[in-house]
Protein backbone atom coordinates (compact mmCIF):
# COMPACT_ATOMS: atom_id res chain seq x y z
CA UNK A 1 0.00 0.00 0.00
CA UNK A 2 2.76 2.46 0.93
CA UNK A 3 4.58 1.93 -2.37
CA UNK A 4 1.34 2.44 -4.29
CA UNK A 5 0.65 5.70 -2.46
CA UNK A 6 4.21 6.81 -3.12
CA UNK A 7 3.96 5.83 -6.80
CA UNK A 8 0.82 7.91 -7.29
CA UNK A 9 2.50 11.00 -5.88
CA UNK A 10 1.72 11.04 -2.18
CA UNK A 11 4.25 12.86 -0.01
CA UNK A 12 5.53 11.07 3.09
CA UNK A 13 3.29 13.15 5.36
CA UNK A 14 0.25 12.29 3.23
CA UNK A 15 1.13 8.60 3.39
CA UNK A 16 1.40 8.81 7.17
CA UNK A 17 -2.01 10.45 7.43
CA UNK A 18 -3.56 7.89 5.10
CA UNK A 19 -2.08 4.95 7.03
CA UNK A 20 -3.10 6.46 10.40
CA UNK A 21 -6.67 6.68 9.16
CA UNK A 22 -6.50 3.06 8.10
CA UNK A 23 -5.12 1.95 11.46
CA UNK A 24 -7.77 3.96 13.31
CA UNK A 25 -10.43 1.91 11.57
CA UNK A 26 -14.02 2.91 11.97
CA UNK A 27 -15.63 5.14 9.39
CA UNK A 28 -12.53 6.33 7.56
CA UNK A 29 -13.61 5.17 4.10
CA UNK A 30 -15.11 8.57 3.29
CA UNK A 31 -11.90 10.33 4.35
CA UNK A 32 -9.83 7.92 2.25
CA UNK A 33 -12.02 8.68 -0.76
CA UNK A 34 -11.72 12.45 -0.15
CA UNK A 35 -7.94 12.14 0.10
CA UNK A 36 -7.73 10.12 -3.12
CA UNK A 37 -10.07 12.52 -4.90
CA UNK A 38 -7.90 15.50 -3.89
CA UNK A 39 -4.80 13.72 -5.22
CA UNK A 40 -6.64 12.82 -8.43
CA UNK A 41 -7.71 16.42 -9.02
CA UNK A 42 -4.18 17.67 -8.38
CA UNK A 43 -2.79 15.08 -10.80
CA UNK A 44 -5.28 16.08 -13.50
CA UNK A 45 -4.38 19.75 -13.00
CA UNK A 46 -0.73 18.87 -13.48
CA UNK A 47 -1.51 16.87 -16.62
CA UNK A 48 -3.52 19.75 -18.09
CA UNK A 49 -0.67 22.17 -17.36
CA UNK A 50 1.81 19.83 -19.06
CA UNK A 51 -0.52 19.58 -22.08
CA UNK A 52 -0.53 23.38 -22.35
CA UNK A 53 3.26 23.40 -22.18
CA UNK A 54 3.43 20.82 -24.97
CA UNK A 55 1.04 22.87 -27.09
CA UNK A 56 3.25 25.93 -26.67
CA UNK A 57 6.39 23.95 -27.48
CA UNK A 58 4.75 22.56 -30.60
CA UNK A 59 3.66 26.04 -31.64
CA UNK A 60 7.20 27.38 -31.31
CA UNK A 61 8.58 24.43 -33.28
CA UNK A 62 6.00 25.04 -36.00
CA UNK A 63 6.87 28.75 -36.19
CA UNK A 64 10.58 27.99 -36.50
CA UNK A 65 9.97 25.43 -39.26
CA UNK A 66 7.64 27.85 -41.05
CA UNK A 67 10.25 30.62 -40.90
CA UNK A 68 12.95 28.26 -42.19
CA UNK A 69 10.73 27.15 -45.07
CA UNK A 70 9.98 30.76 -45.95
CA UNK A 71 13.69 31.63 -45.93
CA UNK A 72 14.51 28.60 -48.09
CA UNK A 73 11.77 29.50 -50.60
CA UNK A 74 13.04 33.11 -50.85
CA UNK A 75 16.55 31.88 -51.61
CA UNK A 76 15.41 29.68 -54.49
CA UNK A 77 13.43 32.42 -56.21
Amino acid sequence: MIMTLHDIGFENSEIETYIRLQIAGGKTEAEHIRTLNRKRIATLDEIHWKEKQLDRLNYLRHEIKKANNKNNNERTE
